[in-house]
């Protein structure tokens, strides 16, 4: 099965599942041949219907009833179970055929891109391409020292899985358009945001955000934003234009 995949990722409440909605149906609109695929098994309600959905397969209501567990045990216990049924996963997509797949990952993101479980599933899961977005949530984001956490987070997520990485900075539509702007800039110049890490933060936070900063500009970890809205679609052109870079050079992704 000839498929791109791209896995969704990012903070609890960062919009992952709002995203994989508004811009698989945006994808649909340009007539691409998009699923969608549902990798949280704790997920309540989703603002979309799955094509592909590992509640099919793992509940954690379910695993917390049969092993008298928490919660917290069971979101774990069943992302480390989803590893094993990937099997099945695969071939309900391989059923559906898509050129592309968006992957709606656990709200938890630690489950998912921290334990071994997750790095397994990305690698075993069949894909002629492979990307993760990256979400920075713009609310959160917009104090220094919390975006610099993001970008701690980011450099993270890519350490674990070595895959193409963009990142988005979400639910700009929520924000003074000045205020966006100003992520936008420290994103795009490590300079500004010293400055505002000196002017804002003091003590051991400002040593801490400007050490944390520093080295992952040493690094050289390309941590460019894409400013998106789920309600409005914004930026989903640049998402598209850059995924199709990624995947195809610039063509459409189907073959």
């Amino acid at each position: 099965m000839e498929v791109n995949l791209v896995f969704v990722l990012g903070t609890a409440g960062s919009g992952k599942s709002h995203l994989t909605s508004a811009f698989s149906t945006w994808l649909s609109m340009q007539e691409e041949d998009v699923a969608t695929l549902n990798l949280d098994p704790g997920a309540i309600a989703l603002p979309y219907t799955p094509d592909v959905d590992v509640r099919d397969y793992i509940r954690v209501e379910d695993l917390m009833e049969r092993y008298t567990i928490g919660p917290n045990g069971a979101l774990v216990l069943a992302c480390d179970m989803i590893a094993e049924r990937i099997d099945e996963v695969k071939e309900d997509l391989e059923l559906i055929n898509p050129d592309l797949v968006i992957i709606d990952t656990p709200g938890q993101m630690e489950l998912f891109a921290f334990r071994r479980a997750g790095r397994e599933i990305a690698e075993r899961m069949p894909g002629e391409g492979k990307a993760v977005l990256y979400l920075f949530d713009s609310l959160f984001s917009r104090e220094p020292l919390n975006y610099v956490v993001n970008m701690f987070l980011s450099a993270a997520v890519y350490n674990r899985f070595l895959l193409p990485q963009v990142h988005l900075l979400t639910k700009v539509d929520l924000l003074e358009e000045r205020e966006v702007e100003r992520e936008l800039e420290w994103a795009s110049d490590p300079t500004r945001l010293e400055e505002d890490i000196e002017g804002q933060l003091v003590g051991m936070r400002r040593l801490m955000s400007r050490g944390m900063m520093q080295a992952i500009v040493d690094i050289g970890v390309e941590l460019s934003l894409i400013p998106v809205s789920s309600k409005t679609n914004r930026g989903f052109l640049d998402l598209y234009a850059e995924l199709t870079r990624i995947f195809t050079g610039g063509e459409k992704f189907a073959v």
